[in-house]
Parts: C-alpha cells; structure tokens; sequence
C-alpha cells in the first residue's frame, strides 16, 4: 500500500505545472538545499522524509491540521463531500484548506481521493489510535458475538448468517455519525475506558486478554462497550475496531473550521511607529556592542559545563547598566549570531565581531534580527531542563521560535499584535505549550521583538516587514537583502564626544571604532546608560603609554573626536604622564632597573620593594632575580611609572592581551550549503523528470558503498550522506519521538 502511495505521490508532483511546482518548492525551501533531489522520485521521497515533514506541518493553521487528520479518520473514503460531511463545514473552506495542504505538499487528489505521506498518515493514526478495521477482526469473532454487536446497532439480525452479518457489522461501523451518537451516549467511565483502549493503556498484551473483574454497583464499562456493539470478544481477546477508535477521537475534538480568525488593525501612527523601532534598534546595536566591548576588555566568566551563569550575568548587568533579561538576549544574539564564542578565559568576541563592528548599521542590525528571527527558543524565557537552568548562550530545544514567527506572520500589514497573540493557537496550534506556558512565550517573543525594533506601539514596524519578507530564505544573501532594504531606516548615528574637566568623557551615540579604541586605551569605563561615561586616571593613561601611544598622539586624537577643545586638567594629567613615563626602565635580564642615581637609591630603600631581592650593580642600576613583568607591576604599585627594554636596550611596546574566542567566525555547528531557487530546481525536474542526468551523488562509489551498509536509507537520503562524506559537508542527524 505504501509503494501505491509513493507511486500516487510522484505522479501528482509530475504533474504540476511548473508555477504549482515552484509554489511547492518555495513552501518546503529545505528541499532546495545541495545536492537538491534528483527527479520527481527523488523529490516524493524529500518530501516524505520525517524531517521535512515535521518542518512543513509546523507551519499548518488550525483548519490544516483539522483537515489533515479528517482525512486520516475517513481513510479510503477521504474526498471532500466526505470531508464537508464529516466537518459539518461548507465546500469552500473545506477546499481552501486542501489546497493549502497541497501546496505544501501535506496532501494531494490520487483520482478524487485525497492522500496523505505515509509518515503523516501514520503520525495522526496514531494519535487516533485503535487497532485493526473490522473487516480484519471479523474471521476471529464468534457469530453470535457478531449478531450481538450487529443487534446493538439496531439491525436486524433475524436469519443472518455469519457473511451477512460480516457484511452488515462493517455496514454499521462505516456509519461515523451513528458511532459517534452511541459513543456519546456512553457513561463517563466507559467513556474512559473506550479513550484507554484506543491509547494501548489497558491490562492486556496487544488488545488480547480478560475483561476486568465487575465493579461493584455500577456496570463494568468493558461490558458496557461490549454490549454496544464497540468492542469485540475474538478468539484471543478484546479488540477494538479501527473504526470505533476514529470515531472515539472526533467525539475528543472540536472539528470546525473557522478559517483565518480577522484580525483588527493596530491602528498606529505610522511616523510614531517607525520613530519607536528606530529607536529601539539602535538601542539594541548600542547593548550589543557595548556588552562585546567589555567582552574583549576582559572574557565573560563561564561555568565549567558551559554558559554564563546567574553570578555573572548580575555582575554584568550592574556593571554595563542593561536589565539582566535584556543582558540574557543580548548575550544569545551575539552568540547566535557568531559574534560572541568561547575563549580559554570564558566569553570572548570573535573574529567576525572585528568587520561586524566596522559596518554600517543596517547591516550589523540585519545579522542580528536574522539570529534571532532563527532561534529555536525564547532567550527571555529559556526553558528549564529538570531542575536546572541551562544559561546563556548555550542552545536549547524549544517551540518558542516557531510561536515567535507565527505571531510575527499573523501580525503582518498593519495587524495588532496583541489581537494576533489571542488568535496565535490558529496560526500553530501544534505548539505543544499549556495555556500559562503560551502566555510566557508570547509575552517573550513581543518583548524581544519590540527591544530590536520588530514591533512597536502594538504593531510590526517597517523593520519588521522587512525582515518577514526575507525570512526563511535559503538564499546565501538574505542578511545582505535585509541590509539594503533597511539602510535608509537605519542611517548612521553621529557619536558625540565631550570631554569635561572633571578628566572624564561624556559619549553619545554609537561610538565608531576608532573612539572605542582611543577610550578604551586610554580611560576606565564608569557608566553604561544613554549616555556612556568614561574616566581618565594616571593608570589609565600609564597604560595607553605602555602599549604605543604617546602623549601628542592622545593629545591630538582626543581633540579630533570631541565635541571641544581638550580641557587644560586632561592635558595637564597626559603631559605629566608623559613626563614620567619611561623616567625608569626595567631590562630584561630577570632584571635590571636603571635610572638616576637620586632615584635608584629612593627604589633601593623602599621597603615595599624588598621582596625584588634588589642589589646595586652601579650608582644607576639595579638588579633583580624577579622576572621582568614582576618588576614592572611592583613599581607600578609604589607609584612609580617604569619602561620596559629588551637585553639590548629597545623599548617593549606592550600588548594588551586579545580576549577573542578561538571559534569559527559562526558560533553554529553546522555549515550552511548552497541552495537552489525554487524557479531553477522547477526547471530542472520538468527538464529532468526521472533524474536521469549525470553528476549526481548518487554516481559515486561512496553511494554504492553506502548503500550496502545500510538497506533502511532511500536513495533520496543515501544521496545526501554520499555527498556529505565526498565533500567533507557536516551531517545533521535529528533524533525525535
């Protein structure tokens, strides 16, 4: 049955036009990725896989699902007078939602008769549950168990033999409206009971056993399901019909159809609304980068299986001013996006945050918004495992991504998205979420979206348009093409630099490299909020002289980026600096300090320093059995300002250390292949049709060899393997319930 099936599924793709097939191919875009199938065969088989199916049917509505599973009760019998007799539904939405499932590839018409995969087809049968039809059960039942179950139908049994009553039994179980009355009339505890055998969850092996002992006062309800004629005493056993156990389920489930729920208009100001998200996301851009900034100054502590813990991220969240939710989103954006990766010393940035930070704004707003768009879980409200959290970044299985994008499409052109989040169990009601649990991931979702800029005052902004025409693209360019449509809503903000008397810089906006660099060199970070405060210390200043600058260069930079004329004080504290800076040098030679003699007999009577074991070599030097780096960190500490030169006398420029994650430019396991369109893979199945053409994987040595190693792989799924071993590709392997 299943090769008919398959056989009936390949013939329908065949026959598609080419604008149905592109539709089709567009709406399953996991097909389009290399090596794409081969032939309409090759696509049946994609198409069929577990993998894409389950990611086709997570994005089915409510009357999708409805339909589908009705399709599944009817069997044989699935066309759509049955299914609009069944649904009690009218012809139209009965047919819009077929068409909806054709178009994904869900379902198709074999002849009239409407077809499911065959993994579809046995995902919601079992979910119906229930064991053989009766026409399979019948050879092992008695006939005057037959012509009781008949007799409780309300047929007549008179003079019946065991064929007519066959044939009248299976006459009456076809009847789904007559099963359903008499389902429903059933008491509640048998009910129950009818609800556990369709489940498997009764005490007897596979159906087959006694009934269990009567209760006392009440009727048993096994006799009662008996006597209606539902469950049937056989040879072995008990055993329920097929047929009883679909009709069991509808009775479980509100079958209506109510097509897509209206949705009133957020109703916005459309200037508000575009000031609002622009707002929001350059905020988004400033907490980023500021948290990969302090990243790089020092690594975010990491707990010892991974992630940042509780601690820290309170740390953090003090100390760069950002809520600690916010902080947790921010932390698993810049992760997921490859910008944040573990280093030996914690969280550090990568090498891609470098050119991320360089480019202009729509950009780095585009490579965000597309991560977070992709994520499977809420990062506002990650899921406990057990007992314990699993912190940021570390990923996590979740349904909070596909609610997120549900909501999101469900929002579209002006939509209310608080409306949208009452209706959201239409748009994905495969979710798997309790009412208090869906309630938590939406919060979370408009939240997050309203933080990037996706959605304001109630509704999906411009930014967020944008975004949702691009999204689910397998194209390599989609960040680019939501860069270009984004850059005029996302200009350039001027960084404001005032420096004040106080010895501290005042900045605003989103500071440019190079002034994140020179403050960085040369002030310590006080405040994170609106606007960024920075101070200059005589350490801080010490420092940026130790790794190259000098004091004309800080001088003449500081005066480029501020807003004013650098105040005396500041300059005061540079020149001094400068001054000192240098006036003594520690050579390395575990090691040699030289200076004025006025001053090496100031270093030779420090108590402090007597830990250095110093000796006097000559009026200016002394020597020291400690290493360089002690040298200068201890004199450092008694206010001292030391050089440091190599054995031959040439200053060292010292190097603050790069904290950057020693990880791939992408945080993710998996490297993305190449994909087709859907118009170019269209045109070569309909040029194609049998796959005939050379060139393909499934020409190597590596396909016959795989499979001879394994004889439960199609040819579709050897196909990939194949090219994923003869190309050194990642493999995805997906393990689910």
């Amino acid at each position: 049955m299943a090769d008919v099936s398959t056989r009936s599924f390949i013939e329908y793709l065949s026959g598609l036009g080419e604008v149905s097939l592109t539709a089709l191919l567009h709406a399953r875009p996991d097909v389009l990725v290399q090596p794409v199938p081969r032939g309409f065969s090759q696509l049946a088989q994609r198409l069929g896989g577990a993998e894409s199916l389950g990611a086709a049917l997570r994005t089915a509505n409510r009357d999708m699902v409805i339909v589908g599973q009705a399709i599944v009760a009817l069997g044989a019998s699935a066309t759509v007078p049955g299914l609009v007799r069944l649904l009690s539904a009218s012809e139209q939405a009965v047919r819009d939602a077929v068409a909806e499932l054709c178009g994904r590839g869900l379902a198709w018409d074999s002849s009239g008769i409407l077809c499911l995969p065959e993994r579809l087809e046995a995902y919601w049968l079992a979910e119906i549950g229930g064991g053989r039809p009766v026409a399979k059960i019948v050879g092992s039942v008695l006939a005057d168990n037959l012509r009781a179950a008949v007799g409780a139908f309300g047929a007549a049994t008179d003079g019946l033999r065991k064929p007519e009553l066959t044939a009248r039994l299976s006459e009456c179980m076809a009847d789904l409206p007559l099963l359903t009355k008499v389902i429903t009339e059933l008491p509640k505890p048998a009910k129950d009971r009818l609800s556990e055998f369709r489940h498997g969850y009764h005490d007897y092996y596979s159906g087959f056993g006694r009934p269990r002992p009567r209760v006392t006062g009440d009727r048993d309800p096994i006799e009662l399901l008996i006597a209606a004629g539902l469950l049937l005493p056989t040879n072995y056993g008990l055993e329920l019909p097929r047929e009883v156990a679909i009709a069991g389920w509808l009775t479980e489930r509100e079958l209506t159809l109510t097509g897509r729920p209206g949705i009133p208009l957020a109703g916005a100001d459309e200037a508000a609304v575009r000031r609002a998200a622009q707002a929001a996301a350059q905020e988004a851009l400033r907490g980023v980068t500021i948290l990969l900034d302090e990243a790089g100054a020092a690594p975010i502590a990491a707990l010892k299986k991974g992630g940042v813990g509780p601690r820290e991220r309170a740390r953090l969240a003090r100390r760069l001013s950002i809520p600690e939710d916010v902080l947790v989103l921010w932390i698993d954006l810049a992760y997921a996006a490859g910008l944040l990766g573990q280093a030996d010393a914690g969280y550090a940035p990568t090498h891609s945050y470098a050119p991320w930070r360089a480019v202009e704004p729509a950009r780095q707003w585009a490579v965000l918004v597309d991560a977070w768009f992709a994520l499977e879980h809420a990062p506002t409200s990650r899921e406990i495992q057990g007992d314990k959290e699993l912190p940021p970044p570390l990923p996590l299985a979740s349904a909070a991504g596909l609610l997120r994008r549900a909501l999101l499409s469900a929002a579209r052109s002006g939509a209310s998205v608080c409306a949208a989040s009452k209706e959201v169990d239409w748009f994905f009601p495969l979710h798997g979420y309790d009412a208090g649990q869906r309630v938590d991931k939406v919060a979370a979702a408009i939240r997050e979206a309203e933080l990037l800029g996706v959605i304001a005052t109630d509704g999906v902004s411009e930014l967020g348009e944008h975004l949702l025409a691009v999204a689910g693209s397998v194209s390599e360019d989609a960040v680019e093409e939501l860069a270009r449509r984004c850059a005029a809503l996302l200009p350039e903000t001027p960084c404001s630099v005032i420096l004040q008397s106080d010895l501290t810089a005042v900045v605003s906006g989103q500071p440019s490299t190079a002034v994140s660099r020179l403050l960085n060199d040369s002030a310590v970070a006080e405040t994170h909020g609106a606007a960024r405060t920075w101070r200059f210390t005589p350490a801080s200043v010490r420092a940026a002289l130790d790794t190259g600058w000098t004091a004309q260069d800080l001088l003449t930079e500081l005066a480029t980026i501020s807003a004013r004329p650098v105040p005396q004080p500041l300059e005061y504290l540079i020149t001094d600096a400068s001054r000192r800076h240098g006036q003594v040098r520690v050579r390395g030679m575990r090691s040699c300090i030289i200076a004025d003699e006025t001053l090496i007999t100031e270093i030779l009577h420090t108590r402090s320093l007597n830990k250095l074991h110093l000796s006097r070599l000559a009026p200016t030097v002394l020597s020291s059995p400690s290493s360089l780096d002690d040298v200068l960190a201890r004199l450092r500490e008694v206010g001292l300002s030391p050089m440091a030169e190599d054995a031959q006398g040439t200053v060292i420029v010292e190097v603050r250390p790069d904290h950057q994650a020693s990880v791939p430019d992408r945080a993710i396991i998996t490297t993305p292949r190449s994909a087709l369109s859907a118009t170019e893979l269209a045109r070569r199945l309909a040029a194609d049709p049998q796959g005939a053409a050379v060139g393909s994987a499934a020409d190597s040595n590596t396909f016959e060899l795989l499979a001879q190693l394994n004889c439960h792989l199609d040819d579709a799924e050897l196909e990939l393997l194949s090219d994923a071993v003869d190309h050194h590709n990642d493999v995805r392997i997906v393990y689910r319930d």
